[in-house]
């Protein structure tokens, strides 16, 4: 007569299947909660390294150069406050602001924060800048982070003693940052895999800093590329557009 009657119902127990879903949900959370950490770990190792540097030196100076390292050693306290500040942008994102910045100011920072380092391992940092100061649109600490990463990767691929050279130019209103060193090098596969999470090529490496400053240069509509060859050495090229005062 067209009313329902009967129902006919095929039931499935998938308890075990929602158990293994929690399990797997719990999974790949924790794996980003190490992931965050292993993050801010790494971060934060590079001006530790530079603070413990300076603490351990600082007794064999005048009283001019300690209040100098004091200052040093203050702002790299900062900049872990910042690095930790940027981090809790998965809790909750904030701006980051733009302005000119001087490339060459960031790169001699830089230069002066892991100088110790490269003395202490018989590196030689060999400077060819451009006459005049290059402006960038970018924030001025993420950039001074990428420029830590990748110089602080070419002393670390020199084990004995070497040379890093690094010059600035401009060509095609771009600037074009190169970092070469004479280190012992990497295969193709290995730089095709440079910039992927968790990838290294060192023992106590967790390839997080390269990966950051691959998102960093990203960002600031730059480029990165890498040219490298075992045993002969390793030279990053890094280019920004330029910053031209006054556009119209």
């Amino acid at each position: 007569m067209g009313k329902t009657y009967q129902h006919i119902a095929i039931q499935h127990d998938i308890t075990d299947q929602k158990e293994t879903e929690e399990m797997l949900l719990k999974t790949e959370k924790l794996s980003m909660v190490g992931e965050l950490a292993a993050g801010i770990a790494h971060e934060i190792r590079n001006p530790l390294t530079t603070i413990r540097g300076f603490v351990q030196i600082l007794d064999h100076f005048s009283e001019d150069k300690k209040y100098l390292y004091s200052k040093t050693i203050l702002s790299e306290i900062d900049r872990i406050n910042l690095i930790v500040s940027e981090f809790m942008v998965f809790a909750k994102p904030h701006a980051v602001y733009f302005n000119e910045c001087n490339v060459i100011d960031i790169l001699n920072n830089a230069l002066h924060l892991l100088g110790a380092e490269a003395s202490l391992k018989n590196i030689e940092i060999s400077m060819n800048f451009h006459p005049t100061n290059i402006y960038i649109y970018g924030e001025k600490n993420q950039l001074t982070q990428v420029f830590l990463n990748i110089i602080k990767n070419s002393i670390e691929a020199i084990p004995y003693g070497g040379l890093i050279t690094i010059s600035v130019t401009i060509k095609n209103n771009q600037v074009l940052t190169s970092i070469k060193d004479n280190g012992i090098g990497m295969t193709e596969e290995q730089v095709n895999k440079i910039g992927q999470p968790f990838y290294t090529t060192k023992d106590d490496g967790n390839g997080l800093g390269l990966m950051v400053s691959y998102k960093i240069i990203e960002k600031h509509k730059g480029r990165i590329t890498i040219d490298s060859e075992p045993n002969k050495g390793t030279e990053f090229l890094i280019s920004f557009p330029l910053f031209i005062k006054n556009r119209t």
